[in-house]
């Protein structure tokens, strides 16, 4: 929690640094605020649209939420941005890995829903 007020005072003191957000998305997402982790790596994507930990973590706490196309449109982007910068290739194989789970799972829900 402290390391929550202190990210979310660096928000505050300077709202134009990407990473600041991402701290506060992790320190919320740790403690299980998934929706407010969410409108943290929202705004923080904004700001940094080639960062693919925005929506790699995004996608994370819409899993968490059980929002399956809101995981699997995260994992999606984080991969095609993962890809594209080398430093980030296990970046780009873990959402690869997650997006296939979560295809997976909704094709297993489809398939129940309509047997």
């Amino acid at each position: 929690d402290d390391a929550q007020k202190i990210f979310q005072a660096l928000c505050m003191l300077d709202h134009y640094d990407a990473r600041y957000f991402l701290g506060l998305g992790a320190c919320r997402q740790s403690l299980g605020l998934y929706e407010q982790a969410l409108q943290s790596y929202s705004y923080g994507a904004l700001m940094d649209i080639n960062e693919p930990r925005f929506p790699f973590h995004a996608a994370e706490c819409h899993l968490q939420l059980g929002d399956l196309d809101g995981a699997e449109s995260g994992f999606y982007s984080a991969r095609a941005l993962a890809a594209a910068q080398p430093a980030h290739e296990a970046l780009a194989a873990r959402a690869g890995a997650m997006l296939e789970a979560v295809t997976a799972r909704k094709d297993r829900i489809y398939e129940s829903d309509n047997a």
